[in-house]
């Protein structure tokens, strides 16, 4: 009787064990197989249209290092306050609403595409601390002991402005026209410079049409309008009024021209400043980036200035590599103030030359003060940048996930993504401000240095 028990209790634990493998197996086959699936399996598990896709398959991949942050183009919902504001909120969930449904097994590989859209749309203009890195130079102009030549004081000081006379130009910023913006802002410029600078203003695309008939004759137009002389106000203004917003935009043949305007100023005895102001791409066949290595690496070493005027992600890069090939400087100008404010740098220069030349001494601590005040303000707006991109990301998928356009597993996913963006440029912040308070600080010192020699040279005998 015993070993029928035993019997009989084999038997329910043999059929137990067959019954739990059998319900096991079944839940295996209800778990999305993520790791070996093919693309098609993907789209189709991921429910996924071809217009869906197509929407986050667009999307380049998110900026992964500082340099990739600060050349990646800018978002079109950058600046906006998906919280904050009506308006914007609006506007954004109207993009969204084209965007692909996330449920509880979509794939990270979906995931990481829906996060790279959002940040090519989120993505903010960041300042750059080349930017600052320029103006702690310009700060310190003349000083023997900065490393790049080109920001020691000479006998001559040389300015050209390039101006793009672009169709595109004709277009409006308020009341006026980019190009009425842009010489208005030119013209105030020139006007304060020292009466010993040079000044030159070169013009290009101003010929012709847009049109493909007129592509040949706008391409090669660039003219020195007003040729590198002393200011004079009646003769530049007329410059000015020389020419309208017209055809193609040849950015490759204006700083090759350039270079052929300044080439009996060589860089021993002159400081030479280019400005190119744009608000396109480079639309000839020329290439601009080729064009501005040479430049650089011709014998009059220019300091050149990149100016983005109201200009597209598109142009935004190019005219990034063109600065970058230069060994210049980008900046984006969206109106007049800004314009005037780029240009109020090279004023900052000409003062400073104007006062080396009459032997005035300069307040080092003055100027470092004003530096420490420049990298204040680059960390806030950096640091005000990162905070407006991260919120806009936090309440649009939290929106997102409340609606039922994302599942909470999304969500999540998502969010995560979001908070490592987060601590990482919070990470940059603090790095670079910490890089740029170290550079002034020696700059100071140097400064200080330089005074005191000075001071012990003009001494009385």
């Amino acid at each position: 009787m015993k070993r029928n028990k035993i019997f009989i209790v084999l038997i329910l634990l043999f059929i137990f064990t067959i019954l739990l493998v059998a319900c096991t197996n079944d839940e295996n086959k209800d778990q999305p197989k993520k790791s070996s699936r093919t693309q098609e399996e993907t789209n189709k598990e991921d429910n996924l249209g071809e217009k869906e896709l197509a929407i986050i398959n667009e999307a380049p991949k998110p900026s992964e290092n500082l340099e990739e942050i600060l050349e990646y183009p800018k978002g079109q919902f950058a600046g906006l306050d998906f919280r904050g504001n009506d308006e914007d909120k609006e506007r954004i969930l109207e993009t969204f609403e084209d965007f692909p449904k996330l449920n509880s097994n979509t794939s990270d590989e979906v995931l990481d595409k829906y996060w790279a859209t959002m940040v090519s749309y989120y993505h903010e203009d960041y300042p750059s601390p080349d930017e600052v890195l320029e103006g702690i130079k310009l700060q310190s102009f003349g000083n023997p002991e900065l490393e790049d030549k080109r920001y020691h004081f000479k006998e001559n000081l040389n300015v050209e402005i390039i101006l793009d006379a672009s169709g595109s130009m004709g277009a409006k910023i308020g009341n006026k026209t980019k190009m009425e913006l842009a010489k208005d802002s030119i013209k105030g410029f020139a006007s304060k410079l020292p009466s010993n600078a040079n000044v030159a203003l070169r013009v290009y695309g101003h010929k012709g049409s847009g049109s493909n008939a007129d592509k040949a004759l706008s391409c090669g137009s660039s003219e020195l309008v007003y040729s590198l002389q002393k200011y004079n106000e009646k003769v530049f203004d007329d410059s000015l009024n020389k020419f309208d917003p017209a055809g193609w935009t040849p950015i490759a043949l204006a700083l090759n021209e350039a270079q052929k305007d300044l080439k009996s100023f060589d860089s021993e005895r002159n400081t030479n400043i280019i400005y190119l102001v744009s608000d396109g791409i480079a639309t000839c066949d020329e290439d601009p980036i080729k064009a501005a290595k040479t430049i650089a690496d011709s014998n009059i070493e220019p300091i050149v200035n990149i100016l983005g005027f109201d200009i597209d992600n598109k142009g935004q890069k190019q005219l990034m590599e063109i600065a970058k090939a230069s060994k210049g400087t980008y900046a984006s100008v969206n109106n007049a103030d800004q314009l005037n404010q780029e240009l109020d740098k090279a004023k900052q220069i000409a003062e400073l030359w104007e006062d080396w030349k009459d032997n005035a001494k300069r307040d080092a601590k003055s100027q470092f003060i004003d530096q420490k005040f420049d990298i204040l303000f680059f960390s806030n707006d950096f640091a005000e940048a990162y905070i407006r991109e991260n919120n806009n990301y936090r309440y649009t998928i939290r929106h997102l996930r409340d609606e039922g356009k994302i599942s909470k597993e999304s969500w999540r996913y998502l969010d995560d993504k979001r908070k490592e963006r987060f601590d990482r440029m919070k990470d940059y912040r603090q790095e670079i401000e910490k890089q740029l308070d170290s550079i002034n600080e020696g700059n100071l010192e140097d400064a200080q240095k330089e005074l005191k020699k000075m001071a012990e040279e003009n001494k009385p005998n």
